[in-house]
């Protein structure tokens, strides 16, 4: 095998690295996101749920302070009546009749009032409980995903570290030539020196490669390099499913 190909075999090797970095990078990028995304809708569903504990709460605190008038009111009855026997006048009377009509009728209305008000607490307790009901399932939903996610990170970066030590031990393959040439483009670009080809566009840059061009990449026997972006371009088929780190 001449070493051009020996070359090119190393710098696929190294593609398929990269591709698997990249992968595992993504992850170690996106996952924190949506940990946070995460969090965010749990502290979304507990500040909507509180709101309705609050407002339940208020009710509850109605119903009893309504409660407590309608004792006091009913109390001042009792009272009123007791005093009904000491009543000497007409004028006396009709004094004491009318502030016993007046302590009825605002009884009269606070027991309406709660009414409504125990109506109230009926509906909005059933709507309270289903509410916490559908919070804890979409909270352990959210929980589950989260959990999956930071597993995710821990494996992703443990294979990360597998994968960048198989890269580094790749690279004193190369040859002298070639492996001057990776470190200076790498250098320029900051992520990869070298690019795969899908038909006939660089997937270091995406710009399109003449056909000619293309059909010599195919052939892995010469290194070419991408005349947009500088990369050295290799050719083989992707196996977006392949997980082995040899």
């Amino acid at each position: 095998m001449s070493n051009v190909k020996e070359d090119i075999e190393y710098l696929i090797k190294l593609v398929n690295k990269d591709l698997l970095i990249k992968e595992k990078r993504d992850i170690l990028h996106r996952n924190p996101v949506k940990i946070k995304e995460i969090d965010e809708k749990i502290l979304e569903l507990e500040d909507k749920l509180n709101e309705k504990e609050e407002s339940f709460k208020k009710i509850e605190k109605e119903e009893r302070h309504l409660d407590s008038v309608i004792k006091s009111e009913n109390d001042k009855i009792k009272k009123k009546k007791i005093e009904e026997n000491n009543i000497k006048t007409n004028a006396a009377y009709r004094a004491w009749e009318h502030e016993m009509q007046y302590l009825a009728a605002k009884i009269e209305t606070h027991e309406e009032r709660m009414l409504g008000v125990l109506e109230m607490i009926d509906k909005e307790n059933l709507e309270l409980s289903r509410f916490s009901d559908e919070v804890k399932v979409k909270k352990d939903k959210l929980m589950l995903q989260k959990i999956e996610l930071e597993k995710n990170i821990e494996k992703s970066r443990a294979e990360l570290d597998i994968i960048e030590d198989e890269k580094l031990r790749i690279l004193p393959h190369l040859s002298k030539k070639i492996s001057r040439e990776y470190q200076r483009i790498l250098a320029a670009k900051h992520d990869a020196a070298r690019a795969n080809t899908y038909g006939d566009v660089c997937q270091g840059c995406f710009s399109r490669i003449p056909p000619q061009k293309a059909h010599e990449v195919r052939k892995n026997n010469e290194i070419i390099t991408c005349e947009f972006c500088g990369r050295i371009l290799v050719y083989f088929q992707e196996n977006k499913k392949a997980e082995s780190y040899e």
